[in-house]
């Protein structure tokens, strides 16, 4: 049986699954978390890597489950690209989902050139570290520094080949999430996804830097109310 909802979790350069499993107790009895681990990334290690966000929609579309059950795509940084890449293709297959909360990335035409990032790992590296997600003794780590580069070498590629592209209209309701002092993608730049939305639901500047949705428990609470409302429970939430 399907859940009466679904929230579909999906991750930022290099990141893995795991760094959402935890939110799923947020979440209201009978719905689901999904977090897809991309090609080359986590327990799909050993795979290549994908550079194309049409090429990882593509993977992910038979493994989010019934596209009829109500779903919330969330995206953080990369994710938030590939949700809404994946977005397109459900309302393109006639199976649009309940809502769309983009975080920490603006719009593709508005997207600065990563692509050179990729082609660097030094550079590439030292700009991981300055985000301050990964622990330096990984980064410290020649065997794990190795392992660590090729998923974002792919990813950084990736977000490369978006820039500069133009972004069609979101038909489905649009919310925007960013930090306050996030220095790779600000607020003024998030907001830009307006522009592209026909059913916009505001952005929120949320205290923290690049990685605020784990500075607390804000994000995957809120992203647990969207998708009470989305299973029927919370009318005052938000409607189709």
């Amino acid at each position: 049986m399907s859940p009466p909802a679904r929230l579909v979790c999906l991750p930022y350069a290099g990141g893995s699954a795991d760094a959402y499993r935890s939110w799923s107790a947020h979440l209201p009895d009978g719905c689901e978390l999904l977090a897809p681990e991309l090609p080359g990334h986590g327990r799909r290690l050993p795979e290549e890597p994908l550079d194309s966000a049409a090429a990882i929609v593509t993977d992910l579309l038979p493994r989010i489950g019934d596209p009829a059950t109500p779903l919330v795509l969330f995206g953080h940084s990369m994710g938030a690209l590939l949700a809404y890449e994946l977005c397109r293709a459900l309302c393109e297959r006639g199976t649009p989902p309940w809502a769309l909360v983009v975080s920490a990335l603006g719009p593709p035409d508005v997207l600065r050139g990563d692509a050179k990032l990729a082609s660097d790992p030094d550079a590439l590296l030292n700009h991981i570290a300055r985000l301050g997600a990964t622990p330096p003794d990984v980064l410290a780590n020649p065997q794990m520094r190795a392992l660590l580069l090729r998923p974002l070498q792919a990813d950084f590629r990736l977000l490369g080949n978006a820039t500069n592209r133009p972004a069609r209209t979101v038909t489905v309701p649009l919310h925007a999430l960013a930090g306050d002092r996030d220095p790779v993608h600000p607020a003024a730049e998030v907001a830009q996804w307006q522009r592209h939305a026909a059913r916009w639901q505001g952005l929120q500047v949320l205290p923290g830097g690049h990685f605020f949705p784990w500075r607390d428990e804000t994000v995957p609470r809120l992203l647990a109310g969207l998708t009470e409302a989305a299973a029927g429970r919370d009318a005052a939430a938000g409607t189709r």
